[in-house]
């Protein structure tokens, strides 16, 4: 019986010919205008609510939406 192959990990090759690690997602910024300060106020209190930072609110929320846009629905 054949056995199931293991997935490959990505990985670059440096000029030594060493493997290297996938590289990190890039940082992205957000600006925000003017009169954009109730966004700084609703997300300090998202924050304090969850109890997590920046970071963690903004992937907590991206992930939220994200299965609410394209997760299949249940027929």
């Amino acid at each position: 019986m054949a056995t199931p192959k293991q997935p490959q990990v990505a990985f670059h090759q440096t000029p030594s010919g060493l493997p290297q690690a996938p590289a990190v997602a890039q940082k992205k910024h957000i600006s925000y205008g003017r009169r954009e300060d109730y966004i700084l106020e609703i997300e300090r209190q998202l924050m304090q609510k969850y109890r997590v930072g920046y970071s963690g609110l903004h992937k907590m929320l991206v992930i939220k939406e994200g299965q609410q846009q394209f997760s299949r629905p249940f027929l």
